[in-house]
């Protein structure tokens, strides 16, 4: 998604809404859109309306508040649709930070033990939207399409079989740092909740410990991440499946926001060249 086209849908969205959107300022820019109204004190999220899941947000951030865990709530109860796309409108947290993984860690603990509830969530897919992603993905040519439609057979087969030590719970679905924010007078709130499904808790953990293996967190802060929460992912027999399922999501997430961006189109490349030979996820950077 272009930047100008979450700042024009959600400055639509806004002042339908009656809400102020002469400041708006984009935070993130990725397959979806997250501007800021700092005026209005709103954070707004805006999603192609193809699969969008705005709504299903919206009560799952509801439903979730009712079982005391940490969320942050939506500031509009209805999402708004402005052309191709869908725009949701939540409260923005001006004194958060993105929560430490020993906080991380307990969050996602609290957040399992949520008895799972009957017809809100989807069961995880680990592959949804693969083909919408990859014909949206900027700087892959016909040659790294096939071997990333291969890749994703391959795991697919993989994941069919795999074994899983934590059985089911309700998952965030994206959990790492940024998506748990931390106040300054110690609230926690889980955001970015368009992903929360019924699935195995490993599925949770394993963005942080493929981090960890990206250098991104030193050994001492993945050690304790994986005690706070009392399962270290690495040491399961459905870690590599799970390892690689994140990496060819994370090369396909990074595809959406490498046009005319020499840096993560270089990344992007590096990215398949180390999946192709294996040797993933050495050198890889984030965004």
């Amino acid at each position: 998604m272009r930047a100008e086209v979450a700042i024009d849908a959600v400055t639509s969205a806004a002042t339908g809404a009656g809400v102020s959107a002469h400041d708006a300022t984009i935070v993130r820019i990725g397959e979806n859109g997250v501007v800021l109204l700092p005026s209005a004190g709103v954070l707004a999220r805006v999603v192609p309306a193809r699969g969008s899941n705005s709504r299903r947000e919206i009560e799952v951030a509801t439903w979730l508040t009712a079982q005391q865990v940490p969320v942050v709530h939506p500031a509009r109860p209805e999402p708004i649709i402005v052309g191709q796309y869908v725009v949701s409108l939540w409260e923005y947290l001006p004194d958060s930070r993105p929560a430490d993984l020993v906080t991380l860690a307990e969050c996602l603990r609290r957040l399992h033990k949520v008895a799972i509830p009957t017809n809100l969530l989807p069961h995880l897919s680990p592959f949804d939207k693969f083909e919408d992603h990859l014909a949206m993905g900027a700087g892959l040519d016909i040659s790294d399409s096939a071997f990333l439609r291969q890749l994703r057979d391959q795991l697919s087969a993989q994941w069919a079989t795999a074994e899983f030590t934590l059985g089911e719970a309700v998952l965030h679905g994206d959990a790492h740092m940024e998506n748990l924010l931390v106040t300054t007078g110690d609230r926690t709130a889980f955001v970015d909740l368009e992903a929360v499904c019924i699935g195995p808790p490993e599925w949770d953990l394993t963005l942080t410990a493929l981090y960890y293996e990206c250098g991104w967190f030193s050994a001492k802060e993945y050690i304790d991440f994986a005690q706070a929460y009392g399962f270290d992912v690495r040491r399961s027999p459905s870690w590599p499946v799970l390892r690689l399922i994140r990496m060819l999501r994370m090369t396909l997430w990074l595809a959406q926001s490498a046009d005319n961006d020499p840096q993560r189109r270089r990344q992007l490349r590096h990215r398949i060249d180390t999946l192709r030979d294996e040797t993933a996820p050495a050198g890889w950077t984030g965004y």
